[in-house]
């Protein structure tokens, strides 16, 4: 998640409801082209189809994530402070509570399944209800268990005059947590199973503002996504290097980030892409467009990987938020979930 102090102006983009309705219609009222023997049907001008909507406008969504146990979702609200599951038959309910445990905004979770445990990341900022402004700003790691709900263990961060905010994680099959940190102190935090210690893994060189994070299957090397660049960082040894991006691309300006065969499918500011890394991961060979401007873009930001499926929040609508807190409801829409094949 970019989420700059100044109410996350870096990266706004605003689709008004006129828009959404005339760009639905015309894909709806489309007709399909009549092929001949040398026409071969053209890539459709978007790929993501709608997976769930929720039900609550001003939810501001910011994470997604997955429990292939019985196959419910879980998503994470920035403006309600809590968690929603929603289940295989498209039910939504509370799983978290609002400020449950003293959450604050919800940002980055995953899931261990077999452990049964629900990371998540939270920081006090503007989205959040009822949230006052100060100079500092607490952040903590929650681990709840998936079947209860009920709190494991947080790791909190809340020094006078000081700004925190975990961002995102990924964890690893033995259960460590590797924590992506922005803002005053930019590093990537690990939580180790055996330790249960918050604890500095890397400050990265510059990495400015770390977001999404990914993992090799083999688990040896970390992908972080930061304000300028992609880069990978060995689990041994802490090193790192930046990633080459393809001729003509760019790979700043990343929230979500995620490992598939051979790439990194990550979410930029208006589109889905899939940058394909060299055998070594040093360079991304090649660039492909997924998904672009779809129109329920409202800020597109992370999602989850399931088989050949993504799953990610397509309108987070942070900049619906004015700077006393307050949203302006008349321009929110519901929160979406947009299914996209990779394969």
């Amino acid at each position: 998640m970019r989420y700059p102090l100044n109410c996350m102006t870096l990266h706004l983009r605003t689709i008004t409801l006129a828009t959404l309705l005339v760009a639905c219609a015309t894909l709806a009222n489309a007709q399909e082209p009549v092929l001949r023997d040398s026409v071969t049907m053209p890539e459709p001008a978007h790929q993501s189809t709608v997976a769930f909507f929720l039900d609550e406008k001003d939810f501001l969504p910011e994470s997604v994530a997955y429990d292939p146990k019985d196959r419910s979702f879980y998503v994470g609200s920035t403006r309600k402070g809590k968690i929603v599951r929603v289940d295989a038959s498209g039910n939504e309910t509370d799983f978290i509570a609002p400020r449950q445990d003293g959450l604050w905004m919800v940002i980055g979770i995953k899931i261990h399944p077999t452990r049964r445990v629900l990371w998540a990341c939270s920081f006090d900022g503007e989205s959040l209800e009822g949230h006052e402004a100060s100079d500092t700003r607490a952040s903590g790691v929650f681990a709840f268990n998936l079947d209860t709900g009920k709190l494991i263990r947080k790791w909190t961060l809340e020094n006078p005059g000081e700004v925190h905010a975990f961002n995102d994680l990924v964890l690893t099959r033995g259960n460590d947590a590797y924590v992506t940190h922005m803002f005053d102190d930019a590093a990537i935090y690990r939580i180790a199973d055996k330790t249960q210690e918050l604890e500095v893994f890397a400050r990265v060189e510059g990495l400015r503002d770390p977001n999404g994070i990914a993992m090799t299957p083999s688990e040896s090397t970390l992908f972080v996504a930061g304000a300028d660049g992609i880069y990978a960082v060995d689990r041994k040894t802490g090193t790192s290097r930046v990633l080459q991006a393809s001729p003509g691309d760019s790979l700043g300006a990343v929230d979500g980030l995620y490992y598939y065969r051979g790439s990194l499918i990550a979410v930029h500011m208006t589109s889905v892409r899939r940058h394909r890394l060299d055998k070594n991961a040093t360079r991304v060979v090649s660039t492909e467009i997924l998904e672009t401007n779809h129109p329920l873009f409202d800020i597109p930001t992370t999602g989850v990987i399931v088989g050949d499926d993504f799953f990610y929040v397509a309108n987070a609508q942070f900049n619906k938020v004015q700077k006393d807190g307050s949203l302006l409801t008349d321009q929110l829409n519901e929160p979406a979930i947009l299914k996209l094949r990779l394969k």
